[in-house]
């Protein structure tokens, strides 16, 4: 865990250490967020398996950009800023799950080292929930998807299972792998 949590607290250091270099430190507002990078967020092979089984049709939502990448899909959600006090990586995008009428939206994540979680918006046939805590990071068991893992809350098992009438989803059950890549190219 300590070799996760090193690894992300690198990405938000390279962020700080760029800023004494002239990089934007922190968007002032959404509108005017300036891109810094992305985080890429690899679904776990079963969960993808599930997700299609189960007639969930993943799309990303604004600005966010998905598609194939090794035998699953990946996510890529613009880093639009950071904050070092609280070890913090914000973004914008997001994905919606739907099936039939039942959908479920999730967007504008921040990234928590501190606390060891992801939040994010969830919105969506359950309502305007807000800002949730949506995963939590573990070390990796699949380095070549992710290098760190993001496994369910309880929130988040259980908002999935309500939007879409499933039992499939549960507390700390490997949801994906996510890997920040500041300074890349969106």
């Amino acid at each position: 865990m300590k070799k996760a949590i090193l690894a992300l607290l690198t990405v938000v250091l390279s962020l700080g250490m760029a800023t004494a270099m002239g990089t934007p430190a922190h968007a002032a507002s959404k509108s005017t967020a300036k891109k810094v990078g992305y985080t890429r967020v690899a679904v776990a092979p079963a969960v993808y398996e599930l997700i299609g089984s189960a007639g969930i049709t993943p799309a990303p939502v604004q600005g966010a950009k998905a598609g194939a990448y090794k035998g699953t899909l990946a996510a890529s959600f613009p880093i639009t800023g950071y904050r070092l006090k609280g070890l913090q990586i914000k973004h914008s995008g997001g994905l919606n799950l739907s099936a039939g009428a039942s959908t479920i939206t999730v967007s504008d994540f921040n990234i928590d080292l501190a606390r060891q979680r992801v939040s994010g918006n969830v919105s969506g046939t359950v309502g305007n929930v807000g800002r949730v805590d949506l995963f939590k990071i573990r070390r990796s068991d699949r380095r070549d998807l992710g290098a760190v893992r993001l496994t369910l809350t309880d929130t988040a098992a259980g908002a999935l299972n309500a939007t879409f009438g499933v039992n499939a989803f549960a507390e700390n059950a490997t949801f994906g792998y996510a890997t920040p890549k500041p300074f890349s190219r969106f």
